[in-house]
């Protein structure tokens, strides 16, 4: 993508900035660089991650994870930060049994699981959980009273595009997505994105394993975007041969073809799909990128520091890690009631991560600011660049 003048010294700024402290809160201001006060008031953070997984790719990535925390603790010189790591071993039995180990051990905050089924289930066994759970899971349908969703969610990409799309004057939305079980939460979901954000749902349609059907179902969902005046397609799946055989149906009717057509936005990792982004059906779409800015400067600490390449996901610990040691020192430089610590977890200003920006909202999911896509000629033009704070 095209960098102008102006972005080259606004990126140079950041990473000064970043060199100086990796992670600040937006809101904070005026720090007190007191604790003489605070030697016994440690926070105790437990990480369940699947190090000792069968699975070599996973286990690598336990690993990857485990030392972007201990490089997040090391980069905020914060020595009242004490980590302890259980391996779950990438297991929904033995991640329970970590998890139940950690609370035992008395920790106060736990990071992790990776596992989104890991996750489900200590939401299912203990539904009313003791700790606050900063899970690395990008499943936005984990509910639980304690439970924060930290990964990269769908829900959180659709509510970009969502905004986007509304901020240019698409307001009806149609969404298409593969069968699956739990396509209906997601469904509600992104509904509810749509919702919030003042536009209209016009309707919904799913498409199937049957490639054969793909061509029915396109005429039926043409005659439909007529009735009801949509605007824009969101897509929902994985990118497959379904999703791009679809797409070379409703080509005809779409902005591919037509300057004024209906908008396609897709909201999974278009970028890593050599095919998605050859597809000549999916042409002017949109879909979303996580902030840059930050990464280069990451990877190369975290590689000086450990002596390989961090995994891609890594950047979760460090985020969960970073933004715990800002909450607990500005709730102790505040002198605020020991067990509203964690109360800051919901600070509207959020974070800066690694990956950008990023806030808890009400339904615990990561609110993170993304940057927004368009496809050209099969390559990645930025329409607009992620925010550097909330609003």
């Amino acid at each position: 993508m095209t960098i102008n003048k102006g972005q080259k010294k606004y990126y140079f700024f950041l990473i000064f900035f970043l060199s100086i402290i990796i992670i600040l809160n937006a809101c904070i201001s005026n720090v007190q660089e007191d604790y003489k006060h605070l030697k016994d008031n440690k926070i105790k953070i437990a990480l369940l991650l699947p190090i000792g997984s069968k699975d070599n790719n996973l286990s690598k990535l336990g690993k990857s994870l485990r030392d972007a925390a201990f490089l997040a603790k090391e980069d905020l010189a914060n020595n009242l930060l004490e980590i302890r790591t259980y391996d779950t071993y990438g297991n929904t039995r033995k991640g329970i049994l970590a998890y139940n180990v950690a609370l035992e051990e008395k920790n106060e905050i736990i990071i992790g699981p990776y596992l989104s089924t890991v996750t489900k289930e200590i939401s299912n066994q203990i539904p009313f959980n003791s700790v606050n759970i900063l899970s690395l899971s990008d499943d936005p349908t984990i509910v639980g009273r304690k439970i924060f969703i930290l990964g990269d969610t769908v829900v959180n990409r659709a509510n970009n595009l969502i905004h986007y799309a509304i901020n240019n004057k698409k307001y009806r939305f149609a969404i298409i997505g593969p069968v699956k079980d739990d396509n209906n939460k997601i469904l509600s979901l992104i509904s509810n994105k749509i919702l919030m954000h003042r536009g209209t749902i016009t309707f919904s349609s799913y498409y199937s394993n049957d490639v054969s059907a793909i061509s029915d179902l396109a005429q039926d969902i043409k005659n439909r975007i007529i009735q009801t005046n949509t605007d824009v397609i969101i897509f929902t799946g994985e990118p497959d041969k379904r999703m791009s055989h679809l797409a070379a149906e409703l080509a005809d009717i779409t902005v591919n073809k037509k300057d004024k057509g209906i908008q396609i936005m897709g909201l999974t990792h278009w970028e890593n799909s050599a095919s998605i982004l050859s597809e000549p059906a999916l042409q002017k779409a949109w879909f979303t990128m996580p902030d840059q800015r930050f990464r280069s400067f990451y990877e190369n600490k975290f590689i000086k520091k450990f002596g390989y390449i961090p995994h891609p996901k890594s950047n979760l610990a460090y985020d969960a890690v970073a933004s715990l040691g800002v909450i607990h020192k500005n709730f102790n430089n505040n002198k605020n009631d020991y067990f509203d610590k964690f109360n800051g977890l919901f600070n509207r200003n959020g974070f800066i991560g690694i990956d950008g920006i990023f806030r808890f909202n009400n339904d615990r999911i990561a609110e993170k600011e993304l940057s927004i896509i368009q496809l050209i000629s099969g390559k990645p033009k930025m329409l607009k660049q992620a925010k550097s704070r909330f609003q």
